[in-house]
Protein backbone atom coordinates (compact mmCIF):
# COMPACT_ATOMS: atom_id res chain seq x y z
CA UNK A 1 0.00 0.00 0.00
CA UNK A 2 1.36 3.41 -0.98
CA UNK A 3 2.05 5.93 1.74
CA UNK A 4 -0.27 8.93 1.37
CA UNK A 5 1.34 12.21 0.38
CA UNK A 6 1.92 14.57 3.29
CA UNK A 7 -0.69 17.30 3.33
CA UNK A 8 -0.48 20.67 5.04
CA UNK A 9 -3.18 23.14 5.92
CA UNK A 10 -3.35 26.62 7.34
CA UNK A 11 -5.88 29.39 7.74
CA UNK A 12 -5.52 33.13 7.19
CA UNK A 13 -8.05 35.37 8.94
CA UNK A 14 -8.49 39.06 8.09
CA UNK A 15 -8.45 41.09 11.32
CA UNK A 16 -8.47 44.49 9.67
CA UNK A 17 -11.18 47.08 9.46
CA UNK A 18 -12.70 49.64 7.14
CA UNK A 19 -12.26 53.38 7.46
CA UNK A 20 -15.41 55.50 7.41
CA UNK A 21 -16.48 56.67 3.98
CA UNK A 22 -16.58 55.18 0.50
CA UNK A 23 -15.06 51.75 -0.07
CA UNK A 24 -11.75 51.91 -1.96
CA UNK A 25 -8.29 50.32 -2.06
CA UNK A 26 -7.20 52.70 0.71
CA UNK A 27 -10.26 52.30 2.94
CA UNK A 28 -9.31 49.02 4.64
CA UNK A 29 -6.36 47.73 6.63
CA UNK A 30 -4.46 44.67 5.50
CA UNK A 31 -3.99 43.14 8.97
CA UNK A 32 -4.43 39.40 9.21
CA UNK A 33 -3.46 36.44 11.35
CA UNK A 34 -2.03 33.21 9.97
CA UNK A 35 -3.40 30.42 12.14
CA UNK A 36 -2.10 26.92 11.46
CA UNK A 37 -3.83 24.41 13.75
CA UNK A 38 -1.84 23.71 16.90
CA UNK A 39 0.83 26.36 16.20
CA UNK A 40 1.51 29.90 17.31
CA UNK A 41 -0.30 32.50 15.20
CA UNK A 42 1.66 34.82 12.91
CA UNK A 43 0.68 38.47 12.68
CA UNK A 44 0.69 39.41 9.02
CA UNK A 45 -0.13 42.22 6.64
CA UNK A 46 0.90 43.52 3.25
CA UNK A 47 4.15 45.41 2.82
CA UNK A 48 3.79 49.18 3.30
CA UNK A 49 4.48 49.41 -0.44
CA UNK A 50 1.07 47.77 -0.83
CA UNK A 51 -0.61 49.82 1.95
CA UNK A 52 0.17 47.34 4.74
CA UNK A 53 1.98 47.36 8.07
CA UNK A 54 5.74 46.71 7.94
CA UNK A 55 5.74 45.64 11.60
CA UNK A 56 3.96 42.44 10.52
CA UNK A 57 5.13 39.62 8.27
CA UNK A 58 4.10 39.98 4.64
CA UNK A 59 3.83 37.32 1.92
CA UNK A 60 7.23 38.30 0.54
CA UNK A 61 8.87 37.82 3.97
CA UNK A 62 7.21 34.43 4.32
CA UNK A 63 8.21 33.29 0.82
CA UNK A 64 11.85 34.13 1.50
CA UNK A 65 11.66 32.58 4.97
CA UNK A 66 10.30 29.34 3.50
CA UNK A 67 13.21 29.17 1.05
CA UNK A 68 15.77 29.88 3.81
CA UNK A 69 14.19 27.47 6.29
CA UNK A 70 13.93 24.67 3.74
CA UNK A 71 17.59 25.12 2.77
CA UNK A 72 18.62 25.13 6.44
CA UNK A 73 16.65 21.97 7.27
CA UNK A 74 17.79 20.13 4.15
CA UNK A 75 21.44 21.09 4.76
CA UNK A 76 21.21 19.97 8.40
CA UNK A 77 19.87 16.58 7.28
CA UNK A 78 22.65 16.19 4.72
CA UNK A 79 25.44 17.16 7.13
CA UNK A 80 24.06 14.81 9.78
CA UNK A 81 23.99 11.96 7.25
CA UNK A 82 27.56 12.83 6.20
CA UNK A 83 28.74 13.02 9.82
CA UNK A 84 29.69 16.71 9.65
CA UNK A 85 29.01 18.55 12.93
CA UNK A 86 28.37 22.28 12.68
CA UNK A 87 29.16 25.05 15.12
CA UNK A 88 26.60 27.39 13.59
CA UNK A 89 24.34 27.85 10.60
CA UNK A 90 22.44 31.00 9.64
CA UNK A 91 20.60 31.29 6.33
CA UNK A 92 19.57 34.68 4.96
CA UNK A 93 17.43 35.19 1.88
CA UNK A 94 16.69 38.14 -0.34
CA UNK A 95 14.76 38.56 -3.54
CA UNK A 96 13.09 40.98 -5.88
CA UNK A 97 9.56 41.29 -7.18
CA UNK A 98 8.83 42.71 -10.59
CA UNK A 99 6.71 42.40 -13.69
CA UNK A 100 7.35 39.15 -15.57
CA UNK A 101 5.22 38.48 -18.64
CA UNK A 102 2.59 40.95 -17.46
CA UNK A 103 2.33 39.57 -13.90
CA UNK A 104 3.83 40.75 -10.63
CA UNK A 105 5.92 37.95 -9.14
CA UNK A 106 9.29 37.15 -7.67
CA UNK A 107 11.92 37.63 -10.37
CA UNK A 108 14.74 35.98 -8.41
CA UNK A 109 15.92 35.03 -4.93
CA UNK A 110 19.29 34.43 -3.32
CA UNK A 111 19.74 32.13 -0.36
CA UNK A 112 22.91 32.92 1.62
CA UNK A 113 23.89 30.30 4.18
CA UNK A 114 26.69 31.18 6.59
CA UNK A 115 28.12 27.95 7.93
CA UNK A 116 30.74 27.27 10.57
CA UNK A 117 32.05 23.69 10.64
CA UNK A 118 33.93 22.28 13.59
CA UNK A 119 36.71 20.60 11.61
CA UNK A 120 38.74 22.05 8.72
CA UNK A 121 38.69 18.64 7.04
CA UNK A 122 34.89 18.99 6.62
CA UNK A 123 34.96 22.38 4.89
CA UNK A 124 34.84 21.30 1.23
CA UNK A 125 32.36 18.46 1.85
CA UNK A 126 30.08 20.93 3.62
CA UNK A 127 30.42 23.36 0.69
CA UNK A 128 29.28 20.66 -1.76
CA UNK A 129 26.35 19.79 0.49
CA UNK A 130 24.95 23.32 0.06
CA UNK A 131 24.53 22.60 -3.66
CA UNK A 132 22.82 19.32 -2.81
CA UNK A 133 20.59 21.04 -0.25
CA UNK A 134 19.44 23.43 -2.96
CA UNK A 135 18.74 20.53 -5.33
CA UNK A 136 16.71 18.64 -2.70
CA UNK A 137 14.87 21.57 -1.08
CA UNK A 138 11.22 21.08 -1.98
CA UNK A 139 10.39 24.75 -1.50
CA UNK A 140 13.06 25.77 -4.03
CA UNK A 141 11.77 23.06 -6.35
CA UNK A 142 8.23 24.46 -6.04
CA UNK A 143 8.77 28.00 -7.31
CA UNK A 144 9.01 29.39 -10.83
CA UNK A 145 11.86 31.85 -10.39
CA UNK A 146 15.63 31.33 -10.26
CA UNK A 147 17.28 30.86 -6.87
CA UNK A 148 21.00 31.34 -6.37
CA UNK A 149 22.90 29.93 -3.39
CA UNK A 150 25.79 32.05 -2.10
CA UNK A 151 27.29 30.04 0.75
CA UNK A 152 30.06 31.25 3.01
CA UNK A 153 31.87 28.67 5.10
CA UNK A 154 34.44 28.89 7.85
CA UNK A 155 36.02 26.68 10.47
CA UNK A 156 35.42 27.15 14.18
CA UNK A 157 38.50 28.26 16.09
CA UNK A 158 39.51 26.18 19.10
CA UNK A 159 37.80 28.76 21.33
CA UNK A 160 34.56 28.36 19.31
CA UNK A 161 34.87 31.55 17.24
CA UNK A 162 34.72 31.25 13.45
CA UNK A 163 37.84 31.64 11.33
CA UNK A 164 37.66 32.37 7.58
Amino acid sequence: MATPEPQFETRVRWTGSYAPGPLSARSYTRDMVIEPDGKLPILASASSRYLGDDRRYNPEDLMLASLAECHLLTFLALTAKAGIPLSSLVVSARGAIGNVEGKMRFRWATVSPSTVVREASDLERARSLHAQAHEHCFMSNSVNFPITVEATLSVAAPDGAATP
